[in-house]
Parts: structure tokens; C-alpha cells; sequence
């Protein structure tokens, strides 16, 4: 019932949806009836073959699962047969059918759909192709035992992987994406790894007297070792030998500045504080009854996270030439950093706040092991939150006052209206909070200091917010006449004129946007470079053609 009702509903958004796109005013004539079957073709085409992939992966998990015998779990071999039957005839037909459109249509291999396909299924089939060589690796060094349905995913998802990423090599505008989102998948797992190793190692060093009992069936190092050959073939083929080589565009530097640098950033700052907690922990607040190894034991990890981030962050960061240093995408990075290291220094001083209330009020329970591990975290997040925020905040600050745009960026004025408002709003529930308790003592004849006490979380939290909001604030009311830089999408040039294989990556690294080469048999002379930036530059609009004349070049605003 429920499955009927989500299908339902699933089948009247997309009615509404190609309703929309049918009669949209904004479409050209003729476009929205060809997107619309291209999304509905190239979604059934997925669907399908997921189907049909999960269909073959069962069926051959049956056949190469040794020792089994074919007659047991006939639930799961029926399903399996009915997705290959069904499956099979609906993917041949559904890609025949978009072949004969590619061939009828050259516009078919460069519409949006093809390439989200093309996308999403590589993506999707990789994915579950490192799943199964995860399991069937385990199996390999005896963590696992032997089941078929584990070499079988991964030599059916393997194959469909390699079918539509070879396709995706034909067409440049579908592989991008695809580079990036591979070469963060197997940065991903690369990480896991190589902080898993370090850690591992650091791990043996402390308890090279075998104080500490692990129970490990195998040992971390080997899973570790198992997981970095698991995701370097996958960041060699999409980073070294694609995403690397791109033309940096927008959404290279996103990836580079966004993945890259600010998540290894974000996660060198995580690992730091818990390594710097168990260090002041263990010289300045109460450890129990463990030793030294035991104590640390605990911290390999963390050491491991935090060297393999640096590492990530380090590499990335040495991709970018100076030209690209004061780029938006680089604010947007540093104002993350800045505010994920103004979260952390306001989360410790909110903690001293509370531990200094709970000094001066009594208590029934007496806490001063906990409570001075409390304190030692608070101190921990100051550490390593404030200076963190004071460096990245410097350097906007600091171009803020030289240089114009800095004050007009959009990530600036949105980045203080944010942490104005959310600083407000929390600071403004914490005041609720400490008034409601303190009147609710009152009216029931129990106020106290205890009272105080029980306020001290929302105090703490209305002190912190309330200054974080105001400091915000009075920079923004001292900026709010400036007037922000305002994004706006790509420019559209198409070009009219001789084959040139390099011309649209070359003028797309200077003036960026959407640019298509249309091949003219009555040719001009060759395109020159520097000509068509000036003239791109000279001529006002979204859309322009640029015709490659005989003699010189011409261009021509779009007006719809």
C-alpha cells in the first residue's frame, strides 16, 4: 500500500514536472518536449540496468558460491531471475534506442540528460564494485568467509563501470564531473587507509609490550594495506590521469578548494584536538587508573587522521598558483575554516562559563575528576579554535580594508548575516531558557543559587552568542552600504568558423562560461586567441555568436 502511494505520487511530481517544463514560457520552441523524453528515457535506461545488474550479480553469486547447493534459497533465485528476464530485454532495448538517436541527433550526446546518465550510472556502478572487492580482499587475508555473491558484485558492477566510462571518455562535458566526484571517492578511501596505517603502526610502537589485549581477527595493518589498494587505482585513473589535467574552471577549483583543502583542513583541526586533549589530560587533569600506554593507546588514531589531513591539505593547497589565491572560491574556503574554528573557541569558552558558575554554587554531588577534564577540553578547543579563527579571520579582515572586493564579495555579506543570525537566534532561545527556569523557581518558591546553577548552560551560551551576534553585526552595519559583487551565470558563445580542437578550452580558460564551436564549411582564417577574448570582452549580453568571417570577426548579441 505504502509502495503504491510513493509510486504514485512519484508518477504525478513527474506529470507536474514535464507539465512545467512543456509549457515554460523561458524554453525554446521544440526543446522541452525532446528533455522531457530524454529524462524519462535515460532514467528507465537506469533503472534497468540496475536491475538487471542486481539480477546477474545473484544469479552468478550462485554459480561461483563452491559448495553450495543451487536448490537453496529459492526466494532469492526466483527474484534474481525475474530482474535478468525483465532487465535484460528493457536495457537492450532502451540503449538501442538512444544509439539510433545519437545517430539521428548529434545534439543527443551533448544534452544534459545523456551526461547525468552517463554520471550517475559510472558513479553508482563503482561504488558497488569497490564494495565487492572490499569483501572479496577480506576474504583473501581469512576476515571474511567465502561467499560468491562477493566476487560476483564485483565483477558484474566492474563490467558496467568500464562500459559507460569508456563511453564517458567520448564527451568532455560528462566526464568532468565524473573525474571529480572519483578522484573524491578514492581520496576518501585513501585517507581512511593511510590514517588507518599510521595509526595502526603508532598503535604497535605503545604496545609493543603487549600490555593492551586487542581482539583483532587479522591485523589492522593488513585491513589498512587492503584499503589503500582498494582506492589508489581509483584516484590514479579520475585525479592523476583526469581531474588533474582539466581546465580550471569553476568547478575544478570547487573540488580542489572545497574537498581538497577545506574538508582535510576541517578534519586536521578535529584530529589535533583530540590528540592535544589526551596530552593535557594525561599531564594536568585525572586519568583514572590507566598507565601511560593505555592512555595514549587510545590517541594512535587521531595521530594517523591528523598527519594524512595535513598531508591532503598540504598537496592541495600546492595545486594553486598565486593567481588563483584571492579567487571567491578561496574566501568561500576561508570563511568555513574561519567559522568552524570560531565554533570550536565558542564552544570552550561557553564551557568555562559553566565551569566557573558551577565553582562559585554548590552541589550535591561532588565532580572534580570530571569536572577537570571539562575544563581541559574547554582549554583544548581554545587552543586550537582561536588562533585557527584569528589567522583566517586576519587575512580577510586584512583584504577587506586594501582591496574593494573583498568588502563586495557575496560570501562575506552572507557569511556575517549568517552567524549574525544564528548567534541571534541561539542567544535569544538561551535567554527564554534562563528566564523560564528562573520564574518557575520563583513561582513555585524554589529559588535558590542552585537556580543559578541550573541557568548556567543557558547564560554561558547567551554570554558567547550574544557577543559573537554584536561583533558581526557592527561590522555589517558598517558595511552594508557597499555594494555586493553579484554572480551571475556563464555567458553563452557560440562560434561560427574553421575545426580548432583547442579553441573552446582556451577561451573558456579566459573568460569562462558555456562555449560550443560550431563548424563552418565556408571557413575563415584561423582563430586567433587574444582577438576573440577582446571581442568577447567588447560585446554586452548572455548569449553572443561569433561569426569567423573571411577577413575579420564579428559578433552578434542574442536578444530572445
Amino acid at each position: 500500500m505504502i509502495f503504491a502511494l510513493i509510486f504514485q505520487l512519484l508518477f504525478v511530481s513527474l506529470l507536474i514536472f514535464g507539465a512545467f517544463k512543456l509549457f515554460s514560457r523561458t524554453s525554446r520552441r521544440g526543446t522541452s518536449e525532446f528533455s522531457i523524453r530524454r529524462f524519462f528515457h535515460y532514467s528507465l535506461l537506469f533503472f534497468s540496468l540496475v536491475i538487471l545488474g542486481v539480477g546477474l550479480t545473484g544469479l552468478l553469486g550462485r554459480l561461483v558460491n563452491f559448495g553450495e547447493v543451487l536448490a537453496e534459497s529459492r526466494t532469492d533465485l526466483a527474484r534474481n531471475l525475474a530482474f535478468a528476464i525483465v532487465g535484460a530485454p528493457l536495457v537492450v532495448i532502451l540503449a538501442r534506442w538512444s544509439q539510433r538517436n545519437q545517430e539521428q541527433d548529434p545534439s543527443e550526446t551533448k544534452s544534459f540528460a545523456w551526461h547525468a546518465y552517463l554520471t550517475i550510472t559510472s558513479i553508482t556502478s563503482l561504488s558497488v564494485a569497490l564494495s565487492g572487492l572490499h569483501e572479496f580482499l577480506s576474504w583473501l587475508i581469512g576476515d571474511e568467509r567465502y561467499q560468491g555473491s562477493y566476487l560476483a558484485q564485483l565483477v558484474i558492477w566492474s563490467a558496467i563501470w568500464m562500459v559507460h566510462y569508456r563511453l564517458s571518455l567520448r564527451e568532455s562535458d560528462a566526464i568532468r564531473p565524473q573525474y571529480l566526484i572519483g578522484s573524491g571517492i578514492g581520496l576518501a578511501i585513501l585517507a581512511v587507509g593511510f590514517g588507518g596505517l599510521i595509526g595502526s603502526v603508532i598503535e604497535q610502537l605503545i604496545n609493543i609490550d603487549q600490555k593492551i589485549t586487542v581482539l583483532e581477527r587479522t591485523n589492522p595493518i593488513v585491513n589498512n594495506v587492503i584499503t589503500i589498494l582498494m582506492g589508489a587505482p581509483v584516484w590514479y585513473i579520475y585525479w592523476l590521469r583526469g581531474a588533474i589535467a582539466l581546465t580550471r574552471d569553476l568547478l575544478w577549483h570547487a573540488y580542489v578548494f572545497l574537498v581538497g583543502i577545506a574538508a582535510s583542513f576541517i578534519g586536521t583541526v578535529v584530529a589535533t584536538s583530540f590528540v592535544i586533549y589526551d596530552l593535557l589530560v594525561w599531564f594536568f587533569g585525572d586519568t583514572g587508573d590507566q598507565t601511560a600506554t593505555q592512555h595514549f593507546f587510545e590517541t594512535a588514531n587521531p595521530i594517523g587522521a591528523a598527519v594524512i589531513t595535513f598531508a591532503i591539505w598540504a598537496y592541495h593547497r600546492s595545486l594553486l598558483d598565486e593567481a588563483e589565491i584571492r579567487s571567491e572560491l578561496r574566501r568561500i574556503y576561508e570563511y568555513i575554516n574561519s567559522g568552524i574554528s570560531l565554533i570550536a573557541a565558542s564552544l570552550g569558552i561557553v564551557m568555562i562559563i559553566v565551569a566557573a558558575i558551577e565553582s562559585l554554587t554548590p552541589s550535591d554531588i561532588a565532580t572534580f575528576s570530571e569536572g577537570s577534564n571539562t575544563l581541559i577540553l574547554a582549554i583544548t578547543l581554545l587552543i586550537v579554535g582561536a588562533p585557527t579563527w584569528w589567522f583566517f579571520w586576519n587575512r580577510i579582515q586584512t583584504e577587506a580594508l586594501e582591496v574593494k572586493e573583498g568588502r563586495e564579495s557575496p560570501t562575506r555579506r552572507v557569511f556575517l548575516l549568517m552567524l549574525f543570525g544564528v548567534s541571534a537566534v541561539a542567544a535569544v532561545i538561551s535567554l527564554i531558557s534562563a528566564l523560564f527556569i528562573t520564574f518557575n523557581d520563583l513561582l513555585n518558591n524554589e529559588f535558590s543559587s542552585g537556580t543559578f546553577r541550573e541557568t548556567r548552560y543557558a547564560l554561558a551560551i547567551l554570554l558567547t552568542n550574544g557577543a559573537i551576534a554584536g561583533y558581526h553585526w557592527s561590522i555589517y552595519r558598517s558595511e552594508r552600504d557597499v555594494a555586493v559583487t553579484i554572480f551571475h551565470k556563464g555567458r553563452h558563445i557560440t562560434l561560427v568558423g574553421p575545426q580548432d580542437e583547442h579553441i573552446v578550452q582556451l577561451l573558456k580558460e579566459q573568460v569562462g562560461g558555456n562555449i560550443q564551436l560550431w563548424i563552418s564549411p565556408d571557413s575563415g582564417s584561423p582563430w586567433n586567441l587574444q582577438e576573440l577574448v577582446n571581442l568577447v570582452g567588447e560585446t554586452k549580453g548572455d548569449e553572443i555568436l561569433i561569426i569567423n568571417e573571411k577577413r575579420n570577426l564579428r559578433a552578434l548579441p542574442i536578444r530572445h
